[in-house]
């Protein structure tokens, strides 16, 4: 079996905030045509557990707390999604959400050779990952995504008509994920392989605990995920403490000094850092190798407080870091 060597981007937004204590947001959705309340609108801070819904009367009540301060994501079938800066949200503040316009039906190429069950098959290897067994971490809305592949350029798109539902017995987790874009740039061989070159993955998810009391293994295989975690790792760098928390540097297959290659500058709550080398190997508890590249002229990015860094597409993952997936990842307010 050839090595799939992939590098992997996956997009949140996550906004900043300096309040130190829990608050409470109470609201009320409506429809922005017939101003009439919406029953059942999913409200959740982006990428976390924290979450709830709209009443018959449109009303919701969410609490929050800076370590789940991402983007405030309101979701409905058949309606728009908005985000938000809860920041700039007042208690009592109502929020219209817009008609999704009529589809015409999903538009194919006319060239597109691939049938849905191979698309399907490499849409799922790349979302989900392929570290995780199939029958642990399992999409259960199939039929709500459409595909199409460009021989031309090589390139699978998915499209997702409802927010994709995630039943991830491996950590844990019922993920519910609304898609923005999906794009995976491949690869084929003489030999008729199909290899990826890059993954761009973009949308907001919502987690919720599977099991009313978390099993042990589950927090046993958090765990593990979290030490091997791109989030980890930016936020390991930021706090200079890549040596303490078990990642070592590599330079052309020779150890370096952990910051020989990052110039690292504290800008308030945010860090910059810029990249003096094109590529970098990481090392993870002297086993698991990952290496990331920035191959634009400008190697500057920031990491956040919480540790999410931007532009997501600027940097580029291989190796274990490269490898995973959602079926991998955490929800940002995740804590050992």
């Amino acid at each position: 079996m050839k090595k799939n060597y992939t590098v992997f981007i996956f997009c949140v937004c996550f906004f900043i905030t300096t309040i130190s204590f829990a608050q409470t947001l109470e609201g009320f959705i409506l429809d922005e045509k017939t101003k009439e309340p919406l029953f059942g609108v999913s409200i959740y801070f982006d990428g976390t557990t924290n979450g709830t819904a709209t009443n018959d009367s449109g009303k919701f009540s969410i609490r929050y707390k800076p370590s789940t301060k991402s983007a405030l994501v309101i979701s409905y079938l058949g309606y728009e999604t908005r985000l938000f800066d809860v920041r700039k949200l007042e208690n009592g503040v109502k929020i219209y959400l817009t008609e999704k316009p009529q589809a015409l039906g999903t538009v194919y190429l006319d060239n597109d050779p691939w049938s849905r069950q191979k698309k399907m098959r490499i849409f799922k290897r790349e979302f989900l990952g392929s570290s995780v067994d199939h029958y642990m971490c399992r999409i259960m809305n199939l039929d709500d995504i459409d595909l199409t592949y460009n021989p031309r350029t090589q390139k699978l798109n998915a499209y997702a008509k409802k927010p994709i539902i995630i039943k991830n017995k491996y950590l844990g987790y019922t993920v519910e994920y609304t898609m923005e874009e999906f794009e995976a740039d491949l690869r084929l061989t003489t030999k008729s392989d199909v290899l990826t070159r890059s993954v761009y993955v973009e949308g907001s998810s919502f987690y919720k605990e599977l099991n009313k009391k978390v099993r042990r293994r589950h927090r046993k295989t958090r765990e593990i995920e979290y030490g091997q975690s791109v989030l980890y790792f930016m936020r390991s760098l930021s706090k200079k403490q890549l040596r303490q928390n078990g990642f070592q540097i590599f330079r052309k297959g020779f150890i370096v000094p952990p910051y020989k290659y990052f110039e690292i500058t504290k800008l308030g709550e945010d860090t910059k850092v810029k990249l003096t080398a094109e590529r970098l190997t990481i090392v993870y508890n002297h086993e698991y190798k990952s290496f990331m590249t920035i191959l634009e002229d400008n190697k500057e990015f920031t990491i956040n407080k919480f540790g999410n860094y931007s532009p997501p597409r600027k940097i580029s993952f291989g190796g274990v870091l490269g490898d995973k997936r959602i079926a991998n990842t955490l929800p940002l307010d995740y804590k050992l």
